[in-house]
């Protein structure tokens, strides 16, 4: 990812926490410019696998306009190295500006379709307070929509 994207999304999550009156409007506001800049494809976009599984889940028409945009979400900051997404759900809210329930809702759907397998954390994560699931897309999924 790139670091100004990165950026972007640490910025977010402070204009998030912001809630008083004519304040809250602004943040909202520049929190959503915000989001219209990284989409764009600015800072890069998708290619090989995960554009690949994007375009499957594109053309799925079960999902919805959310999963489509949850997805892009996970997909845009899946580990290179371990292959998983380990964004929580407010980490997704905040990224899609969604609430947290229909992130949650659009992740259940994308998970039950095949496009991403929930991962638990391991003992080990576990025991070092890290109890987030991770998500894992499934490149398998390319193989049978070809």
């Amino acid at each position: 990812m790139h670091p100004t994207e990165q950026e972007i999304w640490n910025l977010l999550r402070l204009l998030s926490k912001i809630d008083d009156g004519e304040g809250a409007a602004l943040a909202n506001a520049a929190a959503e410019n915000l989001r219209c800049l990284v989409e764009t494809g600015i800072f890069g976009s998708l290619a090989g696998l995960p554009r690949a599984l994007m375009e499957v889940i594109a053309n799925d028409p079960a999902m919805k306009e959310s999963d489509r945009r949850v997805a892009k979400v996970l997909l845009s900051a899946c580990d290179p190295v371990d292959g998983y997404v380990s964004l929580s759900k407010q980490q997704i809210s905040i990224r899609t500006g969604f609430s947290t329930s229909k992130a949650r809702i659009a992740l259940r759907r994308l998970v039950g379709a095949g496009y991403f397998i929930a991962v638990s954390p391991t003992k080990w994560e576990h025991s070092n307070g890290d109890s987030a699931i991770k998500h894992r897309p499934n490149f398998e999924m390319l193989e049978a929509a070809s």
